[in-house]
């Protein structure tokens, strides 16, 4: 649907809920940027300006605590506009129960309905589906209404649930910008797992050096790898390129731990690092993305004045599958 029949369908809906305010200058659009919900995968894009106030499946998006304090009350907060998306998960119900249900709440809190009949509401494309819009107006005072739109759309285990609210005025200023946040919204991808996913076999082999020792299953492969100015390096993969584990053994120099994470931090851009224990020996790790899609986590431990740094790399999209493998042989270790 084309930006100008959205907008003068937007419009309408004011004048057909007796919405007297016109001539009225729109909120620009302006820099955008991204939040993409840890839970439930979704994304979507909101002035940088704004703020997200919400929690995990339940986002909301407004300038301010008090633009959306006075939706709540209509005697407090600054008037203007917000989006929320909310993930409700089936449960049992089917889509049109939901689209239902929140038509019920919304009688029940009597607001008036546009029901799509006659109008360019009702079947609306988003996120690359067919949902469902459905507009509405709440009484807020004696003078000022808030006009909204719900607009629904199915995905694969949940139905996510868009809400557009403007008080008074503030619907019709912020119309473009609803509009560019509603192309920006997408849906997880939900990536089926294949039947023939690799394995790790039971059956366990021993890497012996003189610096430590570890079992690993024995479909993992040993690869060619310079060993440079290291002491030892080994490196074992799996049935992808990418998935891995290195380690390399080199001079501490009479550092701690600590010291050699300190000389070496600044060389990852560090999704995270934390502490685990290696051989009964302190250990310091950090999670960071070499390419897109692959993620790594590289462990520093020092033992006898030597640095082992075990490096496991994994495909993202399939970490339970590929990191635990790895994650064992490194905390299973023993160190000489």
């Amino acid at each position: 649907m084309k930006f100008t029949l959205v907008l003068s369908t937007m419009l309408a809906f004011i004048i057909f809920f007796g919405c007297s305010e016109q001539k009225l200058q729109p909120v620009p659009v302006g820099e955008m940027q991204e939040y993409r919900d840890p839970g439930y995968g979704f994304s979507i894009k909101y002035p940088k300006d704004w703020k997200q106030l919400g929690t995990t499946g339940q986002a909301v998006f407004a300038k301010s605590q008090e633009v959306l304090d006075k939706f709540r009350d209509p005697k407090a907060g600054i008037e203007g506009g917000q989006v929320s998306v909310d993930v409700i998960t089936y449960a049992g119900k089917s889509p049109n129960d939901i689209i239902t249900q929140t038509m019920e709440e919304l009688k029940a809190n009597n607001a008036e309905i546009d029901s799509g009949k006659g109008s360019n509401y009702g079947s609306y494309p988003v996120a690359g589906k067919n949902g469902k819009m459905i507009p509405y107006r709440i009484q807020a005072t004696t003078k000022k209404s808030i006009y909204g739109h719900y607009v629904f759309v199915a995905g694969d285990t949940a139905m996510y649930r868009l809400n557009f609210e403007g008080f008074g005025d503030q619907y019709g200023l912020h119309v473009p910008l609803f509009e560019e946040m509603l192309k920006s919204f997408q849906i997880p991808v939900v990536v089926a797992k294949k039947a023939d996913v690799w394995n790790p076999s039971a059956n366990l082999e021993a890497l012996t050096s003189n610096y430590f020792s570890a079992k690993y299953p024995d479909n993992l492969e040993f690869m060619n790898v310079a060993k440079g100015d290291k002491d030892y390096v080994v490196k074992l993969r799996a049935d992808r390129l990418d998935c891995s584990i290195q380690i390399d053994v080199f001079g501490a120099k009479g550092l701690t731990v600590e010291k050699v994470w300190d000389q070496n931090k600044g060389k990852f851009k560090s999704r995270g690092n934390g502490e685990a224990t290696i051989g009964g020996n302190k250990s310091i790790w950090v999670d960071y993305s070499p390419v897109a899609n692959i993620m790594s986590r590289t462990y520093f431990v020092v033992k006898n004045d030597k640095v082992i740094r075990a490096t496991v790399t994994w495909f993202a999209v399939q970490k339970d599958v590929y990191f635990p493998v790895f994650e064992k042989i490194v905390t299973t270790m023993n160190l000489k």
